[in-house]
């Protein structure tokens, strides 16, 4: 019998080429695909048909003018939108399929048809700002998905928690000045892209709804388990959210390659099962995760693994 978990996947992931030697390549979806398709997991999960976000679910984030960049610089072939982010023909697609996911999931988990859902996307989104592609990122997907479930479903309160070892730059910006969508970056520090430190904590309606936690090269996992569950547990109490989502990035693992922490599967696992206790008790057990970093293979893999096991067995 399956689970009601969702996994949201679109073979145009895979066309996105980025060159074999960028850390954000095609490899990374092929490495996650073979381990999840290895084992029973692959076929206790619902493996829904997305679609591409229009336009118009993409203003609702990004302005006009850098959703037209993004397109024509897709349509003249490789080339790059900034030092890190490069595109070739098939990003546009893969870019929309990506933001289109998230907006699935949350159709799903909201009808009740799923009760939680992981997006394997690719290109990532949390960098991406309103009007600007940056860090391998070109829209920014969990920003997109946290508006449309607002404007949508209705949804009041949303709770979008960022464990990518970068900070979600586009994400605390798209919600900064506002108190309908608490975002938490938990983050290394120093690191890129510069931005995400404590101080930072919104503004006007949105003061106090920003909650950035840094964390220095080498900090212990269970150091950062211990933060992570004790700043989480007031937030959520506080908060009250109707939805969670998550920027799932994977990169805090000890073996990646573009940080210094030294999270393993097994901690990703136990910050999955916090956060799917927490919507259960708080919004009925919805939450969507999209994927975001991760740069080791092997343990990009065995993350996400882990990642959906609870997942799967939070739905059961």
């Amino acid at each position: 019998m399956k689970s009601k978990t969702g996994v949201f996947f679109h073979e145009i992931f895979s066309r996105h080429d980025t060159g074999s030697m960028h850390p954000e390549s095609t490899s990374r979806i092929g490495a996650v695909l073979r381990r999840l398709q290895a084992g029973a997991l692959w076929e206790l999960c619902y493996r829904p048909v997305t679609r591409q976000a229009n336009e118009d679910e993409l203003h609702l984030v990004h302005d006009r003018h850098h959703i037209e960049h993004v397109r024509s610089a897709c349509e003249t072939g490789p080339s790059q939108l900034d030092p890190d982010t490069v595109v070739s023909a098939d990003s546009w697609d893969a870019a929309l399929y990506a933001a289109g996911a998230g907006i699935e999931a949350v159709d799903a988990v909201m009808a009740g048809e799923l009760q939680n859902a992981f997006c394997l996307v690719r290109p990532p989104g949390h960098h991406a700002e309103r009007n600007r592609a940056m860090g391998f990122c070109l829209f920014n997907n969990i920003a997109v998905t946290a508006r449309y479930a607002l404007e949508k479903h209705g949804v009041e309160r949303v709770l979008i928690v960022d464990w990518d070892v970068h900070h979600g730059n586009g994400t605390q910006d798209a919600f900064y000045t506002e108190d309908d969508v608490f975002f938490v970056s938990l983050h290394q520090w120093p690191l890129y892209p510069g931005t995400g430190h404590p101080d930072e904590t919104g503004s006007g309606a949105g003061q106090g709804y920003t909650k950035n936690i840094v964390f220095a090269p080498l900090t212990g996992a269970q150091d950062y388990l211990d933060t992570f569950q004790r700043e989480l547990e007031p937030i959520i109490q506080h908060f009250r959210p109707q939805l969670i989502l998550i920027s799932a990035g994977f990169d805090a693992h000890a073996d990646d390659p573009l940080a210094q922490l030294t999270l393993d599967e097994t901690h990703f696992a136990d910050m999955t099962r916090f956060l799917t206790e927490a919507a259960g008790l708080w919004c009925g057990g919805r939450l969507v995760s999209l994927l975001e970093g991760g740069y080791d293979l092997t343990a990009l893999a065995r993350s996400v693994e882990a990642h959906v096991q609870v997942l799967v067995e939070a739905s059961g």
